[in-house]
């Protein structure tokens, strides 16, 4: 390779480099970024303080029916009663939002824990009232307001710091809890089911749910139509059971604009740089040659005509290598064969009755050795 060649190819080299490393520190900073925006990851595989496994846990050694759920919404069982979803990362997919409201119409129970809006809740026709912070006065006398009903028996005090109100646009949703902030727990009949919403994750976080009445609250949410079916945690609009691509994830992101814009600037780049776009150059001149190399290169072709030759010392280097493979190189006899055979490629002529004779002295060396040892 010419030396401008290879710089060539070590200049564009080190930019597809600096280009990668500039897109991966567009996705670490995201990534950062998303930490610092987005509430914690609400999962019952996640036991840090504001993930679920404690209430998984829990609800296992009481005996409840209760599995993780880390399919499509459009595969639900009808044997199950209960479905929970906390805080989903990520959003429905294609027919998921009618699978789910024709499962929660034919029996279902939707229990969805939120802390902002999403396209879950928006599906029933609820939203979160706007304006929500945590402003608010915070003590340890919060105020609440209960209707009695199976949702709210036995819970007499709540922790709560802070949680978005539910606006509720349709007179057949019911609040069965209230705060300071707003509806914090409401139900909404859908045919045979009912939409439950709960609007604080915390409160059944592993960090405070033996705090007050929250566990006894979760029970009445899970338990007051679970029948004879059974309890499925969401799991797969957390990202478990989904199958994604490097593809995808680009299309979701902040960083697939400046990755387009940089891979623009590459094409740029390499039409600036190439033949068929850049400015023209200079043909290539062919190099005199010597006659002295002339003389030289004739001289190699007249003795690489000497065929038979070539093949006796092309058969005796193959049959020396074999012989060290398999461990009877040292084999006196072989040896003396293959001493013959490099002696008669010094000779200037070499009949075809001749090469045919030492190449089959040699295999039969070489087969004589191998069943020596």
């Amino acid at each position: 390779m010419k030396r401008m060649g290879r710089t060539k190819w070590f200049k564009l080299g080190g930019l597809g480099i600096l280009l990668f490393l500039a897109v991966y520190g567009l996705v670490a900073l995201e990534s950062s970024q998303r930490k610092e925006e987005l509430p914690a990851t609400r999962t019952t595989y996640s036991a840090s303080a504001a993930g679920y496994k404690a209430l998984y846990l829990w609800l296992q050694a009481l005996n409840i029916p209760i599995q993780r759920w880390e399919k499509r919404l459009g595969d639900l069982p009808p044997a199950a009663s209960v479905l929970m979803m906390v805080d989903p990362e990520l959003g429905p997919g294609t027919g998921e939002l009618e699978a789910l409201r024709g499962w929660v119409t034919e029996g279902g129970t939707f229990v969805l824990v939120i802390s902002r809006p999403n396209a879950f809740l928006k599906n029933f026709d609820l939203e979160l009232e706007p304006g929500f912070g945590l402003s608010h006065k915070k003590d340890d006398e919060e105020v609440f307001v209960f209707q009695p009903g199976p949702y709210t028996r036995g819970v007499r005090t709540l922790h709560s710091q802070g949680h978005p109100g539910l606006a509720l646009t349709q007179p057949e949703a019911v609040v069965h809890l209230r705060s300071e902030w707003g509806g914090l727990l409401a139900v909404l009949e859908q045919g045979k089911g009912r939409l439950i919403v709960l609007t604080d994750p915390e409160l059944f976080s592993n960090e405070s749910l033996r705090e007050a009445d929250h566990s006894r609250l979760a029970l009445n949410l899970l338990l007051t139509h679970l029948g004879n079916g059974g309890v499925l945690v969401d799991e797969y609009h957390h990202g478990y059971g989904r199958a994604t691509s490097v593809f995808d994830h680009l299309t979701h992101s902040k960083a697939i604009y400046p990755a387009l814009q940089g891979f623009l600037l590459l094409i740029i780049f390499w039409a600036a740089k190439g033949r068929r776009f850049g400015p023209p150059r200079p043909l290539v001149r062919d190099e005199h040659r010597s006659s002295l190399e002339h003389v030289r290169a004739m001289a190699q072709v007249f003795q690489r005509a000497q065929a038979r030759g070539f093949a006796l010392e092309a058969v005796s280097r193959w049959i020396e290598d074999h012989a060290k493979r398999i461990l009877v190189y040292r084999d006196h006899e072989l040896q003396s064969k293959l001493l013959v055979a490099r002696k008669r490629l010094g000779e200037q002529e070499l009949s075809e009755r001749e090469l045919l004779t030492a190449v089959r002295t040699l295999y039969a060396a070489l087969d004589e050795a191998r069943g020596k040892y």
